[in-house]
């Protein structure tokens, strides 16, 4: 049966609870006008409201975006129907007979975004509807970085951009909602928080977790947290929040049987710490009496997002979620996120239970490139081998077992303690053979060939071999290996070779630095729009931490999956000949272990 906008309860719409307040307020606190209000109601009915609308707000987590988002749908068409699909499978039963005149409520966008789900959106909006949803800003960043059909639909989207603190404008309409709504009087003056964050309990949240009743329950918050760091968004069944939440025992708290962690946790992390929010907040199954898991709540997700950014994730958390996850969006997050932090063996998991189970041939063929990373061609040759019926899949295929011949040929030689035989062998399985072709063609005068390949050696940071490339006269090697000395700040070396007639390096002689004096605000600044989500900080703050030679940071990068810190660290490595090619490529292949220690095969 339809539902219309002015029947539905706000808080089914996912606005948070509020503190609680004097006797006689109501449900939700009196809202504070904002300054996108003109904006939003501008953004749904520009064309008329029987015009479809797709309108994303876009701010952190209990900064009002949904409860702004309700008070325009309210006011602008409250007699419309309200449709709020339970997940991404609800949303495309709408695709066969599309509604009209009604209000889809995507809260949490994210959950919803898939291909079909894309050209669902599209036909509800062409149908007349308003399409409706929210994201965090990291969120957004990443759903708009692409190019496939479901990027290019959220950035056809109006967006509403939701700041984390009001404005002054804001504020003095605060002042004056406080004179009759006693909750906002006294979420104005709670100190070192936002109105709206103190007015959803964001600090009753965090003491719930920085002070527990006992250490199981600040163990499954944090376990349920880390999830949703790496991108989980289902909720976590009680099973895998057992299993996942051991990690974060120590000594004496693991002595007792599992059985009793989540009777120890569960009522305290799920009790209200005011109207109706907690720290873990139990899912609906779907039928009456069925529990779905737990969801965390996203104040607290996102305050320990920060707290933990670079902290690692244990092995208990990553084995639980690989073994219990159904979702392939899930699966898919895991496997990313293992990937972009050198966790190789729980990302093997993930793609293969993605392989196996859910028959897709990206995660096959992306199994299969980590495979031979890992100089398991027979194992990768298995994975491809398997009637996937795609074209790309038989390219690679073909493409795997012309290494493996490349790869068994230099062998025997490698074994027998050849150098020059080892280290091909191992730059072979650092980039599945892509710098030996390139070599190979370069040798036969191609010069784009040549080029490529200096640019991959520096990506690398092949330094060893840029600068034999240079002395041999390549002057494209000459400038990047200069254009290195310059980035380090390596003066010494630049003005020898400038002495030695090198016209790359007197160029650039006047440009290096002895020493970078400070890089902090640099780094400050895009570490800031990392956080904020965008695309390009992460990449250019792994370069410069590169640059800086500064391996903690960076490895503290990777810890937090940054973009760009995995290849940067192998890069550093290799350029500081921190270990041989083989150990390298074995680094590369298997990675660390979920504590940090180095893998060895």
């Amino acid at each position: 049966m339809d539902i219309r906008v002015d029947e539905v309860p706000p808080r089914d719409l996912g606005i948070h609870s509020a503190i609680p307040g004097d006797e006689g307020d109501d449900d939700l606190p009196v809202y504070v006008p904002r300054d996108y209000d003109f904006r939003l109601r501008n953004a749904l009915g520009v064309n008329g409201v029987d015009r479809g609308a797709f309108v994303v707000m876009v701010g952190g987590s209990s900064t009002g975006k949904t409860r702004s988002l309700y008070e325009a749908v309210y006011e602008l068409v409250p007699r419309w129907a309200l449709v709020q699909p339970a997940d991404a499978a609800e949303l495309l039963f709408l695709k066969g007979a599309p509604p009209r005149r009604s209000v889809v409520w995507l809260d949490e966008l994210q959950r919803y975004l898939g291909a079909e789900e894309a050209h669902c959106i599209r036909l509800l909006r062409r149908a007349g509807n308003w399409v409706v949803g929210t994201l965090w800003p990291d969120q957004y960043a990443s759903w708009t970085a692409g190019r496939d059909d479901v990027h290019r639909l959220v950035k056809t989207a109006t967006v509403v951009s939701v700041p984390d603190e009001l404005s002054p404008l804001e504020e003095q309409a605060a002042e004056l909602v406080a004179e009759r709504d006693s909750r906002v009087r006294q979420a104005l003056r709670t100190r070192d928080i936002g109105l709206t964050q103190a007015l959803a309990g964001g600090p009753a949240l965090v003491l719930c977790w920085e002070q527990p009743v006992n250490p199981y329950v600040k163990a499954i918050i944090t376990a349920a947290a880390d999830a949703h760091r790496l991108g989980v968004q289902s909720p976590l069944t009680e099973s895998l929040l057992v299993e996942a939440m051991a990690g974060y025992l120590h000594g004496r708290q693991r002595v007792r049987s599992p059985g009793e962690w989540l009777p120890a946790a569960l009522p305290h992390a799920t009790r209200p710490q005011f109207g109706e929010v907690s720290a873990l907040t139990p899912a609906d199954g779907g039928r009456p009496g069925r529990l779905a898991g737990y969801t965390v709540a996203d104040y607290l997700a996102q305050h320990l997002r920060g707290i933990r950014r670079v902290e690692p994730v244990p092995h208990e958390a990553w084995q639980a979620l690989v073994t219990h996850l159904q979702r392939p969006p899930d699966l898919w997050h895991i496997a990313d996120s293992a990937l972009a932090r050198l966790r190789c063996r729980y990302a093997e998991a993930a793609l293969r239970r993605l392989a196996d189970e859910f028959r897709d041939s990206v995660a096959a063929s992306r199994l299969a490139g980590l495979l031979v990373r890992q100089d398991r061609f027979a194992d990768a040759v298995d994975v491809l081998d398997a009637d996937w019926g795609d074209e790309q899949i038989q390219d690679q295929l073909a493409r795997t077992r012309e290494l493996r011949q490349r790869v068994e040929a230099i062998r025997p030689r490698a074994l027998s303690g050849d150098p020059a035989a080892r280290e091909r062998l191992a730059d072979i399985l650092l980039d599945g053979g892509e710098c030996d072709d390139l070599r190979q063609r370069a040798r036969r005068r191609d010069r784009p060939a040549a080029e490529r390949l200096v640019d991959l050696l520096v990506a690398r940071g092949c330094v060893r071999e840029i600068r034999k490339r240079a002395e041999l006269g390549d002057f494209y090697a000459a400038e990047a290996l200069c254009d290195l000395y310059v980035a380090w700040g390596e003066k010494d070396l630049l003005e020898a070779r400038a002495q030695a007639g090198d016209q790359a390096a007197q160029l650039r002689v006047s440009k290096v630095h002895q020493h970078r004096e400070s890089a902090d605000a640099e780094l400050a600044e895009l570490r800031a729009a990392v956080d904020d989500g965008n695309p390009e900080a992460g990449p250019q703050l792994c370069a410069l931490l590169f640059e800086l030679r500064d391996e903690t940071r960076l490895k503290a990068e990777l810890n937090a999956g940054t973009a760009g810190a995995a290849d940067r660290l192998i890069a550093l490595y290799m350029a500081l000949d921190r270990f041989d090619p083989g150990r390298l490529a074995r680094l590369h292949g298997y990675g660390f272990h979920a504590d940090g220690r180095t893998v060895h095969p």
